[in-house]
C-alpha cells in the first residue's frame, strides 16, 4: 500500500536531493494561499455556494442557471462533507437571494455576509475544495516535467506556487477555475502516459465543471489517438458526461441548461467579441476563425495531408497555442486567465531557452489585472478584501472610479487590449515556430541558456518523468 501511495508522489518530491527545495516553495505557497483564504470575498463565490446548497440542503437545483453543474455537484458534496466546520447552513445561506436585483442587492449581501461573526471562519473553509484542486494540478505539472533537469523542474514548481493570477482566482476573487485546470492538467498527464482513454474520461469531467474544455476536444482527440475512427470515439467519450449533466438537467429542471444557457449571458458573446463586420448579416468573428484554422492544421497533420505528423509530444504545444488565442481574441474576467497557467509552467521547465516566457507573462498579468480595475472597480480588486475592513475595501482608489466620466477609461481599455494582444503574440511566437514543419530543436533537445543540464522532450510512448520516476 506505501509502495502503490509513494507511486503517485511525482519522481522530484521522492528525490532527497530535490525535495528540501520543493517543499520550501510548498509552504511559502500554501503560506500564502492561508493568508489569502479567508480574509476576501466576491459575489461570485456566494452565489456558486448559494446554488450549490439548494443540491446539498434542499435535494433541488436553482433552474434558471444550469451551468457547469459538475462543478455546482463539487461545491454541494463539499458543504456537505463540510457541514461540521460551518455555521447552520440558514444562517449563512439567506433567502431569497439576490437574483431578482443583482447590481442593487449584491454588495448588500455580500457585506452582510463579510461583517457576520462567521465570515473568516466560512471563507477559509469554502476555499478548501479550490485550495486542494490547485495543488493537486501543482503535483501533476511536477510529474510532467520531473524529466527535466531539477532547476528546470523546481522554477515550474516555484512559478506555480506564487502564481500571481492563480493565487487571484482560487484565493481572492475565490472562483472554481483550479477544478477545470486540474481536470485539464490531468487529461494532458494521462495521454503522455499512452492512458488517452483516460485522459478522454477525464477531459470530459473537466468540461462538465467548466465549459471552455469543449474547445479542446478536437486538439486532444486528434492527437492523442492516431486512425480517424479512434479519433472519432475519443471526441466521442470526452464528450459522454457533458451530454449526461445535461440529460439529468433536463429530468430535473424541465431544460437541458449548458450551453443553452449561456446565450442569455455575458459569457456567452465574449468569444465574439471581436469580429469583422460584413456587408450584410453575420459578421466573422475571429477568435473562431482562429480556433477553425488551429483544428483544420492539426486534423490535416493527423491524416498526414502535410508536413510531419502531428506527435504526442506536442500536445501541450497544441494545447498552450489554443488557449493563448482564446485569451488574445475574446474578452474575458481576469479569474478566467488562470486557465493558460499550467502551459506557462511547462514552458518555463520544457523551453527553458525561451527566456521571456515569465516576463511577458508576468506583464500579461498585471495587464489584466488593470483591464479589471478599469472595468469592475473595487469589486473586482479592493472590494474583495472586505473581511478586513469593509469601510476601508470600498474606500480604496480604483481606477474605474478615478477615471469615471473622463472619457479616458474606454480608451485607456482599447490601449491595454491592444497591449495584451502584442505580448500573447511575442509568447507564442516561438512555439508557432517550433510547431511549423521542421522548425524543431535539433535533435529534439534543448538546454538551459546557463548551460545546465539537458531538456529531452519525450517522443510518443516516452515519458521518463512520470512513466519511470526518479528513484529515492
Amino acid at each position: 500500500m506505501g509502495a502503490a501511495l509513494g507511486r503517485l508522489v511525482p519522481g522530484p518530491l521522492r528525490d532527497p536531493s530535490q525535495r528540501p527545495a520543493l517543499l520550501g516553495w510548498l509552504g511559502v505557497g500554501l503560506a500564502v494561499r492561508f493568508l489569502l483564504m479567508p480574509f476576501a470575498v466576491s459575489g461570485d463565490l456566494l452565489a456558486v455556494y448559494w446554488r450549490s446548497h439548494l443540491i446539498a440542503w434542499h435535494g433541488e437545483v436553482f433552474g434558471s442557471y444550469l451551468v457547469n453543474m459538475g462543478a455546482h455537484y463539487l461545491h454541494a458534496l463539499w458543504l456537505w462533507v463540510a457541514s461540521p466546520l460551518l455555521p447552520p447552513s440558514e444562517t449563512v445561506w439567506t433567502h431569497p437571494w439576490w437574483w431578482s436585483d443583482s447590481s442593487a442587492l449584491a454588495p448588500q449581501f455580500e457585506r452582510a455576509f463579510a461583517t457576520a461573526p462567521h465570515a473568516l471562519q466560512t471563507l477559509f473553509v469554502l476555499k478548501v475544495p479550490y485550495l486542494i484542486a490547485d495543488v493537486a494540478a501543482g503535483l501533476l505539472l511536477l510529474a510532467l516535467v520531473a524529466d527535466r533537469a531539477p532547476t528546470l523542474a523546481r522554477r515550474a514548481w516555484a512559478f506555480w506556487m506564487l502564481s500571481p493570477i492563480g493565487l487571484y482566482a482560487s484565493f481572492v476573487f475565490g472562483r472554481y477555475e483550479a477544478m477545470a485546470v486540474v481536470l485539464v492538467v490531468a487529461a494532458l498527464w494521462a495521454c503522455e502516459r499512452e492512458r488517452p482513454w483516460l485522459g478522454a474520461v477525464l477531459l470530459g469531467l473537466a468540461i462538465t465543471v467548466r465549459g471552455y474544455p469543449l474547445l479542446l476536444v478536437p486538439v486532444f482527440a486528434f492527437v492523442a489517438v492516431r486512425g480517424l475512427r479512434r479519433n472519432l470515439a475519443w471526441g466521442a467519450l470526452a464528450l459522454l458526461p457533458f451530454a449526461l449533466v445535461m440529460a439529468s438537467n433536463k429530468l430535473m429542471a424541465g431544460n437541458v441548461g449548458e450551453l443553452a444557457r449561456l446565450k442569455d449571458f455575458h459569457t456567452g458573446s465574449t468569444f465574439f467579441a471581436y469580429s469583422i463586420p460584413v456587408d450584410g448579416v453575420g459578421a466573422i468573428s475571429v477568435f473562431f476563425a482562429f480556433a477553425f484554422a488551429l483544428y483544420g492544421a492539426v486534423v490535416g497533420r493527423a491524416l498526414g495531408w502535410w508536413g510531419r505528423r502531428v506527435e504526442l509530444a506536442d500536445l501541450w504545444l497544441w494545447l498552450l497555442v489554443l488557449h493563448m488565442g482564446m485569451f488574445a481574441l475574446a474578452t474575458f474576467s481576469a479569474h478566467y486567465f488562470m486557465w493558460l497557467t499550467p502551459f506557462v509552467a511547462l514552458l518555463i521547465a520544457r523551453r527553458p531557452r525561451w527566456r521571456g516566457v515569465l516576463p511577458l507573462h508576468l506583464l500579461q498579468v498585471l495587464v489584466v489585472l488593470v483591464i479589471a480595475d478599469l472595468v469592475g472597480g473595487p469589486g473586482t480588486l479592493s472590494g474583495l478584501f472586505s473581511p478586513v475592513d469593509p469601510d476601508l475595501a470600498g474606500a480604496w482608489p480604483n481606477l474605474r472610479e478615478l477615471l469615471l466620466g473622463s472619457g479616458v477609461a474606454d480608451r485607456l481599455v482599447g490601449l491595454l487590449r491592444t497591449a495584451f494582444l502584442v505580448l500573447s503574440l511575442l509568447l507564442v511566437w516561438p512555439v508557432l515556430a517550433e510547431l511549423h514543419d521542421g522548425a524543431r530543436p535539433a535533435e529534439g533537445r534543448d538546454r538551459e541558456p546557463d548551460g545546465g543540464g539537458d531538456e529531452q522532450r519525450p517522443q510518443r510512448g516516452e515519458c521518463p518523468g512520470v512513466a519511470q520516476p526518479a528513484k529515492g
